[in-house]
C-alpha cells in the first residue's frame, strides 16, 4: 500500500495543538465527506483513521515550544495515482489550523 506522510510545526503547546486539529477534522466535511471515523486518543494526543478505502493516523508530539503534527495515510493500490493529491490536500488542510 503505498503511504502519504505530511507533518506540520505548529505554534502551541502539543493538547491545544492536537485539539485545534481534532476539531478541524471533525467539525468540517473534511473526514466525514469521505466517510472516515476518528478513533482518538485524547491523553496520547493522537488518533486512527478509518474509511472504506483508507486507514491512517495522525500525532501530535512537541518539541522546544513547538508541536509537530503528523498525519500518515494507506491508500489502496487503486488510488495510488492520486497520492499527490492526497498529499496536497492534507498540507492545506493542515495550514489551516489555527490554535
Amino acid at each position: 500500500m503505498p503511504k502519504v506522510q505530511v507533518k506540520r510545526e505548529i505554534t502551541g503547546k502539543k493538547d491545544k495543538v492536537y485539539s485545534a486539529v481534532k476539531a478541524y477534522l471533525e467539525g468540517r466535511d473534511t473526514l466525514k465527506k469521505l466517510g472516515a471515523t476518528m478513533d482518538c486518543n485524547d491523553k496520547g494526543c493522537s488518533a486512527d483513521i478509518e474509511a472504506s478505502n483508507f486507514s491512517g493516523n495522525i500525532s501530535v508530539t512537541e518539541k522546544s515550544g513547538k508541536s509537530l503534527v503528523e498525519i500518515a495515510i494507506d491508500l489502496p493500490l487503486l488510488l495510488t495515482p492520486f497520492k499527490s493529491k492526497v498529499e496536497e490536500e492534507l498540507k492545506k488542510h493542515l495550514s489551516r489550523v489555527e490554535v
